[in-house]
């Protein structure tokens, strides 16, 4: 997925100023949308059957990066790549020290981490 949104960035970034916009620069709407879907749809399920819950990192932290360096796919790609990083590490150290000196599931911290943030989600869109 992080190949692909640097190799693609370019188009993406079109999409953004609309469908009309995207189209006269040359862009492939529908198959760009085809494809971005069903690779994101791949690397989820690749991810989640792989890493368990641990895969709400992957779903969260873009969210959070586009909170921080806005829309631009170029930099939002590369932020997610840190964030993510930065996500996996507090939740390794507090799954390590919440119950010293035995260890907690990592998926359990992770997995609570992305309930919230899920909830917060629902939450902030129910009230707009």
């Amino acid at each position: 997925m992080l190949i692909t949104g640097l190799i693609a960035h370019r188009q993406l970034g079109a999409l953004l100023a609309g469908d009309d916009t995207a189209q006269s620069l040359g862009v492939d709407v529908g198959g760009l949308r085809t494809g971005m879907f069903l690779l994101a749809a791949l690397a989820t399920a690749a991810l989640v059957s792989l890493a368990g819950v641990i895969g709400f990192v992957g779903l969260m932290v873009p969210h959070l990066a586009r909170a921080v360096v806005g829309v631009r796919h170029i930099a939002l790609v590369m932020t997610s790549a840190l964030l993510g990083a930065i996500a996996l590490l507090a939740g390794d150290l507090l799954s390590r020290t919440l119950m010293a000196p035995q260890e907690l599931p990592v998926c359990i911290v992770s997995a609570a981490a992305g309930g919230a943030f899920v909830l917060g989600l629902v939450l902030r869109t129910s009230n707009s």
